[in-house]
């Protein structure tokens, strides 16, 4: 069974820092002025530029606030089939092991140019809040997860968690936008007791079939992004981006959950 794909409504920053000012937990922090540029170029129009530019910002307010480096980043790779090289066209996204989230409050946009050169300019006020102590015993660990799937076969892998019984939902992004895997009307939500190998999908009759969007595209990445919690906490969003995902977790303390992402192609 095929997932519908909800329209991609945000894109979620690069999230980096370097730890310089402490504050308590869970605690916003208000940052002014701060600024992020990007070169505009012959590859490079001016609105995407601006976007660049807005994610420098967002991450030199998350280093202004003091939110410590904790990060992974991906970009995804879709092939246009058009006989060129691949073309990056997904954004680097934020996965789930943060410790910082950024809410902008105004941005507002100029340009500079310096040496021949011009820059897109974005300056920034933004509220940046931090996650919190995690539980380091809490663990998600997932295997079986292949990097490359032939379109129209089935993903499947094992799942184990460490240290609380807890509840899961694993969650599908592409280019399109984002859904929910698990739990589902096919699979209910279950408590899984640690140190309990799972494999999913965990209704037997169920497949979750690896099928890109665009036959034209030779090659479509796909981000799988699993999330457990101690507490029963259902995600309730009718729009499913990265920025409302994010927003969930935060609601949820650090100490209270765990996350897993992993990247795959679609070929």
């Amino acid at each position: 069974m095929k997932y519908p794909k909800l329209l991609f409504a945000a894109t979620v920053l690069l999230l980096m820092g370097i730890c310089q000012i402490s504050f308590a937990d869970n605690q916003s922090k208000r940052v002014r002025d701060v600024t992020g540029r990007c070169e505009i170029t012959r590859h490079i129009t001016l609105e995407q530029a601006e976007q660049k530019a807005l994610q420098d910002a967002k991450t030199n307010a998350l280093r202004k606030a003091g939110v410590p480096e904790k990060l992974w980043t991906v970009t995804g790779l879709i092939s246009q089939d058009d006989g060129s090289e691949f073309s990056q066209v997904l954004s680097r996204m934020t996965t789930m092991q943060v410790d910082g989230f950024i809410s902008i409050r105004e941005v507002t946009y100029s340009e500079v140019e310096e040496n021949g050169r011009r820059y897109a300019v974005a300056t920034i006020d933004a509220d940046v809040k931090r996650g919190g102590e995690i539980d380091p015993t809490f663990v998600l660990d997932i295997n079986g997860v292949d990097g490359i799937y032939a379109n129209g076969s089935e993903l499947k892998f094992k799942a184990q968690i460490y240290g609380h019984d807890a509840y899961m939902h694993l969650f599908w992004f592409d280019e399109t936008g984002g859904s929910v895997i698990f739990p589902s009307k096919y699979e209910k939500k279950r408590l899984f007791i640690k140190e309990t190998e799972y494999t999913f999908p965990v209704n037997q009759h169920m497949q979750y079939l690896m099928e890109k969007i665009d036959e034209d595209h030779e090659y479509e990445t796909i981000n799988l992004i699993a999330v457990a919690t101690k507490r029963d906490i259902p995600f309730i969003e009718e729009k499913i981006t990265f920025e409302s995902l994010l927003k969930w977790i935060y609601a949820i303390p650090a100490d209270e959950r765990a996350a897993w992402r992993e990247a795959v192609v679609i070929k």
